[in-house]
């Protein structure tokens, strides 16, 4: 039988003792616990960058819960959620579209309220950028009232 012949080289020193370092690491029990926990919720971060909820196709009780919250617009303008409303059921919806339609009503903050009848980018703290087309509400006590319609 022939004789493998092996040498001591200075890159086999260093990957053995960068791999036992790794290992080690891995198997020592507290700091091993946190690297794979880090790892996990390393992995999860990367593999979902966007936030696990977008309003843009979210539901009337996800905004429903949200009435109170603050939306900056892409003009600088910020926006509160006072409320949402549903439209009547009526009928069957087709798959692709909400299982139920609803109005969202936005009032002004700080000041006049932004042009109407254009598409927003909202931000949301929680949620991330929503595109939102904002119509001016016709109720003559609430003037700067703003709506967005959600089918």
């Amino acid at each position: 039988m022939d004789k493998v012949e092996t040498r001591l080289s200075r890159r086999n020193v260093l990957l053995g003792v960068g791999g036992a370092s790794v290992v080690g690491a891995l198997f020592a029990a507290p700091i091993g616990t946190s690297i794979v926990r880090g790892t996990k919720s390393l992995a999860r971060s990367v593999t979902s960058p966007t936030p696990t909820l977008s309003l843009a196709n979210g539901s009337y009780d996800l905004w429903a819960g949200l009435v109170g919250s603050v939306f900056a617009l892409g003009d600088g303008s910020r926006m509160q959620l006072v409320g949402v409303r549903a439209f009547p059921e009526g009928g069957t919806r087709p798959a692709n579209l909400r299982a139920r339609a609803f109005v969202a009503v936005f009032d002004p903050l700080g000041g006049a309220r932004p042009a109407s009848d254009i598409i927003y980018t909202a931000n949301h703290a929680l949620h991330g950028p929503v595109p939102i087309f904002l119509a001016a509400a016709s109720d003559s006590r609430t003037p700067a009232r703003m709506l967005a319609v959600f089918n």
